[in-house]
């Protein structure tokens, strides 16, 4: 059994993902506030254990006793194997420390796409810019993102006409992608080196939007009501949210909001013409 005795997590402050996953450690485990610091926080004669390449890259878990300090998706595998030996077990095989260690480089490499820093001032602990890392979450967020598309139009299939729920998932997703794939388009055309980066907060701007759908697929999927407010409303929700992260994430990226611009047209219209084509013409 691991032990967290003699260790001090190091963690970045300015990313609200690392926030994020500090809550949730000192609320589902036994470990102290005591023993997680933030890197600014961290008392000189502990900085010389902290590199700062790797660290920007990953938390650190330093040992107190001089012992090596790890990085990364090793140092929180050993953090929870430390709590729960089930964790220890499974990720002693192969495929699943691969698989653990491929998901946690993802999100560390993308914590200020997934969800912007607290400041851009405070901390230099921007992680490296790694395409395939970049690529991993676009290509993860673009397939959450359709499988929810997809069961939204299910959720909604009997509201308009009596089709299959394969019929109504293919619909929604051209009603609501189809402006998706050409602001993407776009990006690759117009934005060169940035282009990575805004699709990046494109796919979370998509999924935090969607997220907000989901309790009216599970109130219909649970109670099977026809209620046409519950939906709309969503949808008004979820399109403004969306709209307020796309203004803030362009003033971040210092893009221009002609951007959002044409992002939200792109949306409108192209939800529109599908619209029009399956259910008016």
């Amino acid at each position: 059994m691991k032990s967290l005795d003699h260790k001090l997590i190091v963690y970045d402050s300015n990313c609200k993902v690392c926030s994020s996953w500090r809550d949730f450690v000192l609320r589902f485990t036994s470990i102290p506030g005591s023993k997680i610091t933030a890197y600014k926080e961290l008392p000189s004669h502990w900085m010389d254990n902290v590199d700062d390449n790797k660290f920007k890259n990953g938390m650190a878990l330093i040992d107190t006793n001089g012992e090596r300090t790890i990085y990364g998706a090793e140092g929180v595998a050993y953090i929870f194997a430390s709590q729960y030996p089930v964790i220890n077990f499974l990720l002693k095989f192969p495929p699943l420390s691969r698989l653990f260690d491929f998901f946690y480089k993802v999100q560390a490499y993308n914590r200020y796409i997934i969800a912007t820093p607290k400041s851009k001032f405070k901390c230099d602990c921007l992680p490296d810019r790694v395409v395939k890392y970049r690529v991993s979450y676009i290509v993860l967020a673009i397939l959450i993102a359709a499988t929810l598309t997809g069961l939204f139009g299910t959720s909604l299939r009997n509201f308009f006409m009596d089709v299959s729920s394969s019929h109504a998932a293919v619909q929604m997703l051209l009603i609501a992608g189809t402006g998706w794939v050409v602001q993407i388009t776009l990006a690759f055309a117009f934005l060169k080196d940035k282009a990575l980066d805004y699709i990046g907060h494109l796919g979370s701007i998509m999924l935090a939007g969607l997220l907000i759908l989901v309790p009216w697929m599970l109130f219909y999927a649970i109670t099977g009501v026809l209620n046409y407010y519950i939906p709309v409303l969503s949808v008004i929700a979820s399109s403004s949210y969306m709209l307020y992260l796309h203004v803030h994430r362009a003033r971040y990226l210092e893009m221009s909001q002609a951007w959002t611009l044409t992002w939200f047209l792109l949306l409108q219209v192209s939800a529109a013409f599908w619209i029009y084509f399956f259910y008016l013409k």
